[in-house]
């Protein structure tokens, strides 16, 4: 108890939230009022939202620094895994409107994003802890449309699933990642006689049973000397994988942050294709295209083009981060920048994490990792949108995707008090289509008739005073005045 009394929340986090505390020895019963304080916002409450109808939830507030301006449609989807408020899965709107919130406190979520399984668009996302190295233990879980909970997947194998991929395939598969540790002299790398050499895994896995179907150890294949990182006393994440994607012609690129390259993998062999970038290069890589601890390697135009989020640190090596599209040819075997993302007042550099997503537009939305923004480039390199985590808030990946969703649970009404004044509140967490509100009171639950109709006003609509009526229930009404969904009858 000693050791953790006087940390403060960011601490706690530091040290790798309950995993990192679990590490310390608490037993489970003092574990379990650390779990609760950290869930607690104890941040100002200027930089968490808090609804009357969904007081179970806590995200934390976006501040919009950039207004949309020509955006391509669909939601920002981020997974905050520090700061203020609840650790969960987002969906906000250019507005830093919630549309959708799921808390998982006191475990973080990360690689959450808009997906197809069989057809049917879905929601998945990595749920679990992770160490102060950046390596994970959890599952994996998907939701549909209308937020029901359709699978929740082990890593092949019954080890743990690392937190950096979760990628469905048009297969209906899943591309995960783990990580596997093996007991070596460190001594020639600057480690340790007997230290843990840690390699980066590929798993294809089954939905939902999670049979591993294909799996690819870094270390068969890629020797540590290539690694630019370097061991403690008692471990070596030589590798670090950090991203999986499926190539056009069906094979794999992964990347590894600690090697600087990316790997394209042959999908059934597991031989190692080729190299792009890194110390051993089968590109010759042209000005502007060599990275450095980099993320999230994505294959586009037929596997003519990489885009890569660069990170450049740490420790830093380049002046600041950037998304970078890196155009290949495999004839010649060079390597040229295409055009770079990096124009930002701010000259950011994310020391961990980062994504960047080229949109079909030609526009991208970079997620800055340790650094809370979120911003969408122009396909001219001009900022059109950004949105600002509080301080403190982390995000490992943001994406922009199309989504519908409705609520399997009905809406929820809430008499209340809040800057609009007392009155009824009405929410409907995950709902897309809800253009606006009617009212319906009266009584009784037997006597309820029609009353006003209100706009839908972000995640927790207002929906006015009632006076002397004691029963009321909201009805969601899309855009054409059709009927969504309605609340059950609430006394008030």
């Amino acid at each position: 108890m000693t050791e953790t009394a006087g940390l403060t929340r960011a601490q706690l986090l530091a040290r790798g939230g309950v995993a990192g505390l679990a590490a310390l020895g608490l037993e489970r019963g003092l574990l379990g009022h650390v779990e609760e304080a950290l869930a607690a916002p104890t941040a100002a409450p200027a930089t968490v939202r808090t609804f009357i109808t969904r007081p179970d939830l806590r995200p934390l507030r976006l501040t919009i620094r950039h207004p949309a301006t020509g955006t391509p449609d669909g939601y920002l989807f981020i997974a905050p895994t520090s700061g203020p408020g609840q650790r969960g899965t987002l969906i906000f709107d250019n507005h830093g409107e919630p549309v959708w919130f799921r808390a998982v406190t006191p475990v973080s979520a990360t690689a959450f994003r808009a997906s197809t399984l069989r057809g049917k668009p879905v929601l998945s996302w990595w749920e679990g802890t992770y160490s102060n190295e950046g390596l994970g233990r959890g599952v994996y879980v998907i939701i549909d449309s209308s937020y029901n909970e359709i699978a929740r997947i082990k890593a092949g194998g019954y080890r743990d699933g690392d937190l950096h991929e979760f990628l469905i395939t048009d297969e209906g598969t899943a591309l995960v990642t783990k990580n596997a540790g093996v007991r070596r002299d460190l001594t020639a790398y600057g480690g340790g006689p007997n230290g843990l050499l840690y390699g980066g895994v590929v798993q294809e896995v089954a939905i939902p049973s999670g049979r591993v179907l294909f799996e690819w150890n870094s270390l068969d294949h890629v020797a540590p000397e290539e690694s630019h990182g370097q061991p403690n006393k008692n471990h070596f994440d030589y590798f670090h994988i950090n991203s999986i994607d499926v190539a056009a012609d069906g094979h794999l690129l992964v990347s590894a942050r600690n090697t600087w390259a990316v790997y394209k993998i042959h999908r059934q062999t597991g031989e190692v294709l080729w190299r792009l970038g890194g110390r051993k290069s089968d590109f010759a890589m042209g000005k502007g295209t060599v990275t450095a601890w980099q993320h999230d390697a994505r294959s586009h135009d037929g596997g003519r083009i990489i885009s890569v989020f660069d990170n450049g640190a740490a420790p830093q090596v380049q002046t600041q981060s950037r998304v970078i599209l890196i155009r290949l040819d495999t004839k010649r075997m060079t390597a040229t920048l295409e055009r770079d993302f990096k124009h930002h007042p701010r000259r950011i550099v994310s020391k961990f994490m980062g994504s960047g997503q080229l949109l079909p537009d030609g526009g991208v939305v970079a997620g800055w990792g340790s650094e809370p923004f979120v911003t969408e480039f122009a396909p001219n390199g001009s900022i059109r949108f950004e949105a600002l985590m509080p301080k403190g808030g982390q995000n490992y990946r943001a994406f922009r995707f199309p989504w519908k969703g409705t609520p399997a649970v009905p809406p929820r009404v809430k008499a209340g008090v809040s800057k609009q004044g007392r009155g009824i509140f009405v929410s409907w967490n995950g709902a897309t289509e809800v253009a606006s509100w009617a009212l319906r009171y009266g009584p009784s639950a037997g006597e309820i008739h029609d009353g006003r109709v209100v706009p839908r006003a972000g995640f927790e609509t207002y929906l006015g005073r009632l006076g002397d009526e004691r029963w009321a229930e909201a009805v969601a009404l899309d855009a054409k005045g059709k009927v969504l969904g309605r609340s059950k009858p609430q006394r008030l």
